[in-house]
């Protein structure tokens, strides 16, 4: 199917350039990945353009919108998915290097699909390579700051007896530990989506401490989890900030432990 992509963009005078993101141009591709794809095309023909019949050249459609994100989503008869960006060839500067903070290729080759005019090429070759660095100290600071916002909006639900949105909260306060402990063992590749290949990137003992941070919904089962959340967080951000030598807000993180205990209940000894 993506031979069919770069068969087509080459084919198509309307576009100027194109590129993939996602899997495929992280070289992690596999029969399970979504196709991602961003098209530019002449500012004046994407007014005429009609997405789906343009996607339909690829394979066939069972099924085509636009999601939440304002992008085409396309699933195909194979049940593959598709993500196409139909944007014009003026926006092609939004690629810039704020791209990799959150997505990143590892070479040209792996990203670029076409290219007519060189723009889109000179755009890549600056942001194409390792992902960023992200055991800094200012890094450090905002994971540790965003945890203890994320804990503290859950507790509070829990107060509360929001369980269902207590629930969807504990999934945010998960991407931070994630972030935080893939920091300490070396493995920042997949920070967009920390959770992403989690049983091949971290070691067995921090996917169960991740593990015991998940949760049904039910009381009991958010409370445990809550505080196996807070305990290894604390036990993250304590390490991190050692290591870079930041100060932590000692008082806030002893009075969370006592809003914690008020909220979740005295729920055994835990093993930090």
């Amino acid at each position: 199917m993506i031979e069919r992509v770069r068969r087509l963009c080459h084919g198509d005078g309307r576009l100027m350039a194109a590129m993939m993101y996602g899997s495929f141009a992280q070289g992690e591709g596999d029969e399970f990945s979504d196709v991602e794809v961003i098209l530019f095309f002449k500012d004046e023909a994407l007014e005429e353009l009609d997405p789906r019949d343009w996607i339909c050249q690829i394979a066939p459609v069972e099924l085509y919108f636009v999601n939440e994100f304002g992008i085409g989503t396309a699933i195909f008869e194979n049940l593959g998915r598709g993500e196409f960006h139909f944007d014009k060839a003026s926006d092609i500067r939004k690629i810039n290097e704020s791209w990799n903070e959150t997505d990143w290729s590892p070479s040209l080759d792996d990203t670029l699909l076409l290219d007519r005019t060189g723009e889109l090429t000179r755009r890549l070759q600056r942001i194409v390579g390792p992902p960023l660095e992200r055991d800094t100290p200012e890094r450090i600071r905002f994971l540790c700051n965003s945890l203890v916002n994320w804990i503290l909006f859950g507790l509070n639900l829990l107060a509360r007896g929001e369980l269902a949105r207590a629930l969807t909260i504990l999934g945010s306060v998960q991407v931070y530990l994630l972030r935080m402990v893939r920091v300490l063992e070396g493995s920042t590749v997949h920070w967009a989506t920390p959770s992403k290949l989690l049983e091949q990137d971290l070691s067995e003992a921090s996917y169960a401490r991740y593990a015991a941070c998940t949760a049904r919904l039910d009381k009991e089962s958010l409370n445990s989890a809550y505080v196996a959340a807070w305990i290894w967080g604390r036990t993250l951000t304590e390490a991190l900030s050692e290591k870079h030598g930041t100060d932590l807000p000692a008082t806030l993180l002893d009075s969370i432990d006592e809003h914690l205990n008020r909220v979740c209940g005295v729920l055994g000894e835990m093993e930090p």
